[in-house]
């Protein structure tokens, strides 16, 4: 795959593991894990499904006695044995109980389970991304950029979407926290605090997909300011002088992207 395929993969398993890692509670809080997600991102995995005993398991080897085997319920535990030991250990048979060599086995699997929830997430999310080519060269910035533009001038606005959604990738740019959200627009930046408890956020990206309005802010700052939002309500297509709007913004974005020379390392939050 490409640059552009590697990096929407990034982006597909990062939403994947954020919409999972808020389902993952504590062994006491009944919260029950998303499992429609949970399978999506296995499948992009080395992982093969496996059902039996009516437990859907994802395996793959290590050797020819271990595997590494994935238990899709809400521990999410991940264990490192044979196949028979993982089906002992969780759906044991009447007859495989009336051992006390088993019986032992079953209370305590802590020699065998390497992960479980979170752990088990943040593993997975590892294993998925560490293969991942996302090194990028000034063509593949610039097919998405001749991309982004021509969405633009279609009023295309999930191939505008897509593309500002690729530059933030590069640039660690995430949606808009609740102090800088904007009715009726997307809103994308840089988040960011040099000091506690002090949060700044810009640039910012910020788009109307009613009426394919689109600016950039290119400041950090800690509030949004008044005139400025109200000036994205104005009918009239001008703006203020401190906006850069049109295909600037992607040239800004692409621009930034080339000089950073990197895709900025995820956060989950």
């Amino acid at each position: 795959m490409g640059f552009r395929d590697n990096l929407l993969k990034r982006i597909t398993i990062n939403n994947l593991v954020r919409t999972i890692d808020r389902t993952i509670g504590t062994a006491e809080s009944g919260t029950k894990v998303d499992k429609k997600s949970m399978k999506e991102l296995l499948g992009m995995s080395t992982f093969v499904v496996h059902r039996e005993r009516d437990m859907d398991l994802y395996i793959r080897p290590l050797n020819d006695k271990i595997h590494q085997i994935l238990v899709l319920d809400n521990e999410l535990p991940l264990f490192e044995t044979s196949l028979d030991d993982v089906l002992l250990r969780r759906d044991p048979t009447l007859k495989e109980m009336i051992s006390i060599r088993n019986a032992l086995k079953i209370l305590n699997d802590k020699d065998v389970v390497k992960f479980r929830r979170k752990t088990s997430l943040d593993f997975l999310h590892k294993d998925l991304l560490k293969d991942l080519d996302l090194t990028f060269s000034d063509e593949d910035l610039e097919s998405i950029f001749n991309q982004a533009v021509k969405a633009l001038a279609d009023r295309d606005r999930d191939g505008i979407v897509e593309a500002i959604v690729l530059f933030s990738e590069i640039l660690g740019y995430v949606p808009a926290i609740p102090a800088f959200e904007i009715r009726q627009h997307r809103v994308w930046g840089k988040s960011g605090s040099d000091i506690p408890g002090k949060t700044v956020f810009g640039p910012m990206v910020i788009y109307n997909p009613d009426t394919n309005r689109l600016v950039l802010w290119v400041e950090s700052v800690e509030k949004l300011d008044p005139g400025a939002v109200e000036s994205l309500f104005m009918e009239k297509n001008e703006q203020p002088s401190q906006w850069i709007q049109g295909p600037a913004v992607f040239e800004f974005l692409r621009d930034k992207a080339r000089a950073q020379g990197f895709v900025a390392p995820m956060a989950l939050n």
